[in-house]
């Protein structure tokens, strides 16, 4: 265990333990996909208190931690901003990184942001309530391009639409999935998992051997991510034939 999940792990304690004997609930900021692995590697730890992860919408891949079973609701203290062209279009083309580069530059800190979801004509980016006002005043440019932030009507994000794709695999081993679908060599894929940089249904995976089940959603930080949607068939020779829905958005597109 390095110094950071150690750090994380103690932080998580705190929380469950401050929940627990005051009978409040205490929240995390918004958690990196590898932040959140520290916290599945010992979930059990902290299931006393309660807990419950909450990134704004089903897709997002930075959550926040909601520890505390407590006799009243109290919902997660995200807000939704919608980031659309002052002019009423884009007279460029401007990506994730673009967006948060602009975002941070505000003096914003990155755990106060969640995921933000880009499409050509306009953009959604989850953050901490607290910091939403600020940001709908202040966030006037991104590049060269000048925008306004509201809050959204909706919290559901415009997502890019999923790509089928078809493959065939040795087995429904985690690296064959990921080194299918990415292209690369089994080695090469291989080295992702050594890395920790490829997450199941949102957990940190360091077993390419893992077996994939249909509903399995992969993530591949740097390359993208994918979902596992069905066994189609099996070919004479024995190889199995699927079908995958390839997210349009890169992955860390959320979350960088």
């Amino acid at each position: 265990m390095d110094e950071a999940e150690k750090w994380w792990r103690s932080r998580f304690a705190e929380l469950a333990q401050r929940a627990y004997e005051r009978g409040r609930y205490a929240f995390t900021e918004f958690l990196s996909p590898a932040e959140l692995g520290y916290f599945y590697n010992a979930e059990r730890e902290y299931s006393y208190a309660g807990t419950r992860l909450w990134g704004g919408a089903e897709e997002t891949e930075r959550k926040m931690i909601r520890f505390g079973d407590c006799d009243y609701e109290e919902e997660f203290p995200i807000a939704a901003l919608k980031i659309v062209p002052a002019g009423g279009k884009f007279p460029e083309p401007l990506t994730h990184r673009d967006y948060l580069g602009a975002l941070l530059s505000l003096g914003i800190e990155r755990n106060t942001l969640g995921d933000i979801f880009v499409s050509e004509k306009e953009a959604y980016v989850y953050c901490l309530s607290r910091i939403a006002p600020f940001v709908e005043e202040n966030l006037l440019r991104v590049r060269h391009t000048e925008v306004k932030a509201t809050r959204a009507e909706t919290a559901v994000p415009v997502m890019a639409e999923k790509e089928d794709g078809y493959f065939f695999l040795s087995s429904l081993r985690a690296d064959c999935a990921v080194a299918a679908v990415f292209r690369l060599s089994r080695t090469d894929a291989a080295a992702y998992f050594q890395a920790e940089r490829v997450f199941i249904n949102g957990r940190v995976c360091a077993r390419p051997s893992r077996e994939l089940a249909p509903g399995d959603g992969v993530t591949v930080r740097g390359k993208g991510r994918f979902t596992l949607a069905e066994v189609v068939g099996e070919s004479r020779k024995g190889r199995l034939r699927v079908r995958v829905q390839k997210d349009g958005r890169p992955s860390g597109a959320s979350s960088e």
